[in-house]
């Protein structure tokens, strides 16, 4: 295959789809994101964070970390932002991706200059500005951004009373997410318990059927112990911070790698607080149970190239679930009430969010500390 470091690029460039920003708040007080309007008209909350969506599953280490440099969020409207040298005076921005959207959340920065209200800024979203850049926007096979992005708005003169600022992803116990009556009832009585855990747990133990105790297909158990969702050791033993079989190739590639020179070696099946990075994500991408059933005609397709893409370049073998089973849950919605849907914390799925946040499995017989 060649060196590591050399991975020529064979897909298409990245191309931003959508930017949105938070505008209002619903009624229970959490963020309404809208489209941002490209004449720059769209009123945006002081406390706002901004989605932008690409078409592309990207390179995590190109969208991430504490201060983004692959954008410049200004108040400088004069100024073409080419590179990030010429961003001048900057909002500090901290950026999470979320694979599973191809989308990347950015949030303002505690303690550092943020938005005026009353005032007019430009986002520009940047493109590589060489092959060897380590800055920029890029796909998970290095293809960049097609070209800089660049979107106004303006900020609204007053926020909601009930605005915060959307400085963290918000905290909670992503991993049980539970109804507590109904787990400390007797399950054995209560046909509901099964799924009263809507948290992580309940994604991964419905994997169980190829990874359990006595199958661990790949070397992986997800045997979570349901109905009290209490069992832990699997996790720890065979999937958090552990290279995932399907991507080991070469000498030491039994030992997970958090920034590979070739995206996808060894990657861990379950990276704390890197779902970009996480294996097990991405083979839930290629199935059944990622497939956006409000997309149509082109949209769709170019979804699907992009996932055979996926398939290609590094996520081997069936997708999880086995399609012939049929999905035992959802991250896109079938139906408006779609009952297999995953929890979605603030514009990210239960799962990605339980990674983001650590991927720190309990016992969910008990109380969240």
């Amino acid at each position: 295959m060649g060196e590591a470091s050399y991975q020529p690029s064979d897909g298409p460039p990245v191309q931003l789809i959508e930017a949105r920003a938070t505008t209002s708040l619903n009624q229970n007080y959490q963020p309404v994101r809208t489209a941002l309007d490209p004449s720059g008209a769209t009123p945006v909350l002081s406390t706002a964070s901004i989605v932008l969506k690409f078409d592309r599953f990207l390179l995590p280490s190109s969208v991430g970390g504490a201060l983004a440099d692959f954008v410049c969020l200004s108040g400088d409207l004069a100024t073409q932002v080419r590179t990030p040298a010429d961003c001048v005076e900057p909002i500090p921005l901290a950026a999470t991706y979320n694979p599973v959207q191809r989308e990347v959340i950015l949030r303002q920065v505690d303690g550092m200059p943020g938005l005026v209200p009353g005032s007019r800024y430009a986002l520009t979203v940047l493109r590589p500005v060489d092959e060897g850049a380590s800055s920029g926007v890029r796909a998970f096979d290095g293809a960049p951004l097609r070209d800089n992005v660049r979107i106004e708005f303006v900020v609204a003169q007053t926020n909601p009373p009930q605005a915060t600022p959307e400085l963290r992803m918000p905290g909670g116990d992503f991993y049980c997410q539970r109804d507590l009556e109904c787990v400390t009832a007797n399950c054995a009585d209560d046909p509901v318990c099964a799924i009263c855990v809507k948290g992580a747990a309940y994604v991964l133990l419905t994997c169980m059927g190829c990874h359990n105790d006595t199958n661990a297909s790949a070397g992986l158990n997800l045997n979570v112990g349901a109905p009290m969702f209490n069992n832990l050791t699997p996790l720890l033993e065979t999937a958090i911070g552990h290279a995932a079989h399907q991507t080991q190739v070469g000498e030491h590639a039994h030992v997970a790698e958090q920034t590979p020179e070739r995206f996808g070696r060894a990657m861990p099946l379950i990276d704390p607080y890197n779902p970009g990075n996480s294996y097990l994500l991405y083979k839930i991408i290629v199935g059944e149970s990622a497939i956006d059933h409000s997309l149509t005609g082109e949209a769709a397709e170019q979804l699907r190239e992009e996932t055979e893409r996926l398939r290609a370049a590094f996520v081997m073998g069936m997708p999880m679930p086995p399609p012939e089973n049929g999905p035992t849950f959802r991250f896109f919605p079938e139906t408006p009430d779609d009952p297999l849907l995953t929890p979605y914390v603030d514009g990210m799925d239960i799962l990605s969010a339980w990674i983001l946040s650590g991927a720190v499995p309990r016992d969910c017989s008990t109380p969240a500390p």
